[in-house]
Formats: structure tokens, sequence, C-alpha cells
């Protein structure tokens, strides 16, 4: 299965016939259903929460199923920055260090959330490390695993321990 992003509140899903066959299904036998579990499982396994319609295109030949569905935009942003170097740099930056971030310590690197909307620091930060905002599952791993370093105001936090 592909998900594929169309502009900022859309996906396309495209469910191949190797796929249905996969799950024991074909493209004639498929019911509405069925594409419609198989839709919420892929974009449960994805970390992509549905938001608003679904619209299922199913293809009786051997072309497969081709869903379009509304979806959530995450509630936060997350970047991973390898050494404490490099995310003390991103902290000095900002010009305006945002009193909602939050950092946390896995898998030996630092994470820095960001609530979305915050573009302008997001921008800044992904010259420093790497977004990780599309990857599956991360905030829920991040509350499981994670450690917490500080909760809010994460990047004024960095500033006062390593000033410019």
């Amino acid at each position: 299965m592909t998900i594929q992003p169309i502009g900022s509140a859309s996906v396309a899903l495209y469910i191949t016939p190797a796929d249905l066959k996969e799950h024991g299904l074909t493209s004639a036998g498929l019911t509405l259903e069925q594409a419609l579990e198989l839709t919420r499982t892929a974009f449960r396994q994805a970390g992509i929460d549905l938001e608003g319609a679904i619209e299922i295109e199913a293809y009786p030949e051997s072309c497969g199923v081709l869903v379009f569905a509304h979806v959530r935009a995450p509630e936060r942003c997350w970047f991973s920055f390898g050494s404490l170097e490099d995310l003390a740099a991103a902290a000095r930056a900002l010009s305006d260090p945002r009193p909602d971030a939050a950092l946390l310590w896995w898998e030996d690197r630092w994470w820095l959330s960001l609530p979305t909307g915050a573009e302008q620091a997001a921008a800044r930060l992904s010259e420093f490390g790497r977004s990780e905002t599309h990857r599956p599952h991360l905030a829920a791993s991040l509350a499981e695993h994670g450690r917490t370093v500080l909760s809010s105001d994460a990047l004024t936090g960095l500033l006062t321990y390593f000033p410019v």
C-alpha cells in the first residue's frame, strides 16, 4: 500500500492487487466495508489520523483500489538532533524562543517538539537537526520510551545552560 500526500489535509492511498491478495481479497470481490477496513488499517499503521470524508474508488479490473481521505494535521512537529551542540546552536538561531517547546531524550538523540503552525521556527530548526514529523507513531513512542528533559519552554532552558 502506498500513501501519498495531496496538499496539507488530504492523502491518497493506493492498495495494489498484491496488497488485496495478501489480505485474501480481490478487486472484483471487494466490498465497501472491506475497503474501508483496509484503509483504516493502513492509516493507523502509518500513524495518520483520518478526519472527515473518505472517497473510495475501486476498480474491478486488475488495478486495485484508490482511496482519497482527509486527514488531521499532526498536533506537534518533531525534530531530532544527534548532538547537544547542534541542539544548542538551533536554540540560539531562533529569534523568538517558543515557550511551548518540549525536549526529550530517546534512542541516543535529542527530540524537540513544537506545536503545529510554528513554520518559521521549524524552518530554522531544520538547518541544525532533522524533521521527524512524518515518522509513524512518533508521539506515542516518545511518550512511552522517551525521557523528558524539559517539558515546556525547552528553548529558553537550553539558552540558559548554553548562552551565546
